[in-house]
């Protein structure tokens, strides 16, 4: 039997060094095949697509930061092919409720609407975005990001 040079738990290291388990090894290297799959998989499938987006969008309108005093704020989304699209939502929060509420929705090109600040936005820092609804049934949530840091003060 070969002399024991060092042990931890049950594990014993001869001169030919630590023991190794082949089962343990296989199941790490399969382990390993998975994650590589999936983190592989989306940038694969992205990359190959190479599809354009249907619409691209961008908030025109309040510009992030921006201070407003008075009851209204103008919303606007600019859209690169408004033939595609069937409607707009537009969304806003309160940085204090952080819950998300539809504000107005439009149809007909420009897309831009005219939000009455009802009072519970008053006096706060809010967020406003945009969903695009279009004519194929999908929707694009978010495109162009957040407008963020509005201040809109009582009038």
């Amino acid at each position: 039997m070969a002399e024991i040079i060092e042990k931890r738990g049950p594990i014993e290291k001869t001169q030919k060094g630590w023991p190794i388990n082949p089962l343990g090894v296989v199941v790490l290297i399969i382990l390993g095949l998975i994650i590589a799959f999936l983190i592989a998989k989306p940038l694969l499938s992205r990359s190959l697509s190479g599809a354009k987006p249907a619409v691209v969008a961008q908030i025109a309108a309040p510009q992030a930061g921006q201070i407003v005093k008075g009851d209204k704020l103008g919303v606007e989304l600019s859209v690169d092919n408004a033939s595609k699209v069937a409607k707009i939502q537009f969304w806003a929060k309160t940085y204090v409720d952080n819950k998300w509420e539809i504000i107005g929705e439009v149809s007909t090109f420009p897309f831009k609407i005219e939000w009455v600040v009802p009072s519970n936005y008053q006096n706060k820092a809010v967020a406003v975005t945009a969903h695009i609804y279009l004519k194929d049934g999908n929707v694009i949530s978010d495109p162009g990001g957040w407008r963020e840091g509005i201040i809109i003060l009582q009038p």
